[in-house]
């Protein structure tokens, strides 16, 4: 089982071109360099076209900062591949790279150059399905970071063959969202702005958005923040179900941290664990409820006779 490549010169430095990999492979982590025919170390610069097409195996992928290219269909219909990396380093990310990677949720970008958001534009506009971006900025020994979930779209094409025309419909937040992202600068005023038209349209996808901005404020106004904590306070039992259907106790811990859950909520969260192997996040939510409603004798409360 080994890398797949070739070599080349380009501007007078040798440097690989990934092709694929020999053998199965769960966690893709590929190296800044590799081996050359003369036994040098060369860097790996570029994904070749089709290099991982339609590979059942990948579930994630990282790429280090020495990668530049992606070639068309680099990773096309990889459809168990769940989490991808790289840094902004990639210059030429070519159409269809990740497209029909169906089960793709989260992409984490590290950024270096100032006002450069490119690459986060591309991945963005190569997927129409709900994406989570965690972008982390790296300036000398200062790191900062956000998440952003952008929902999901469905762009539908009517023909009307009376008029023989076309009509173009987008349903769904989700291109909205991603219109926030240009090339130099991300509108996080307009992203926090459209927050009603998410609850509208893509309710589940709200929970998040909410719970991603509140943990990582980068460039959060007030308002926006008084807006997505009253959406967690008002839906809590609607967050915290999502959140426990989906396995998410990371964000349940954030969101006990917020303190905005209900007796209801957390009464419900905790008869849900109770047959679940988490021990750890029962424990906390027994603590919280102690600590916020422990003076409230009430028997909706869930107790440790319920276990």
């Amino acid at each position: 089982m080994a890398y797949l490549y070739e070599e080349r010169e380009r501007n007078g430095e040798r440097e690989l071109i990934l092709s694929g990999y020999d053998g199965a492979v769960k966690c893709l982590s590929v190296p800044a360099s590799l081996r050359g025919e003369s036994g040098e170390m060369l860097p790996v610069t570029e994904i070749a076209a089709h290099a991982f097409d339609g590979r059942d195996d990948l579930s994630e992928v990282e790429l280090p900062k020495t990668v530049r290219v992606l070639r068309p269909f680099s990773f096309f219909n990889c459809k168990h591949l769940l989490r991808f990396s790289l840094w902004d380093s990639v210059e030429d990310y070519f159409d269809g790279s990740l497209r029909q990677c169906v089960s793709l949720r989260n992409v984490t970008i590290y950024l270096e150059k100032e006002e450069h958001f490119q690459i986060v534009r591309d991945i963005l506009g190569d997927n129409d399905r709900e994406l989570a971006m965690h972008l982390i900025k790296k300036s000398g020994e200062d790191e900062r970071e956000c998440l952003l979930f952008f929902p999901g779209y469905v762009d539908k094409v009517r023909e009307d063959t009376m008029a023989r025309q076309l009509h173009d419909t987008i349903e769904g937040c989700g291109y909205s969202y991603r219109q926030t992202v240009g090339r130099r600068q991300i509108d996080f005023r307009l992203y926090d702005q459209l927050f009603e038209r998410a609850i509208y349209d893509a309710k589940e996808t709200a929970v998040y958005i909410a719970l991603g901005r509140l943990r990582y404020p980068l460039a959060l106004l007030p308002k926006a923040e008084e807006a997505y904590r009253v959406f967690l306070e008002r839906e809590d039992c609607f967050s915290v179900h999502l959140l426990l259907m989906d396995k998410e106790m990371e964000w349940l811990r954030f969101y006990l941290e917020l303190h905005l859950l209900s007796k209801e909520a957390v009464s419900e969260a905790l008869l849900y664990l109770s047959k679940e192997n988490e021990p750890e996040m029962l424990a906390r939510l027994l603590l919280y409820q102690e600590k916020r409603f422990g003076g409230e004798r009430r028997r909706s409360c869930f107790s440790v006779e319920d276990l």
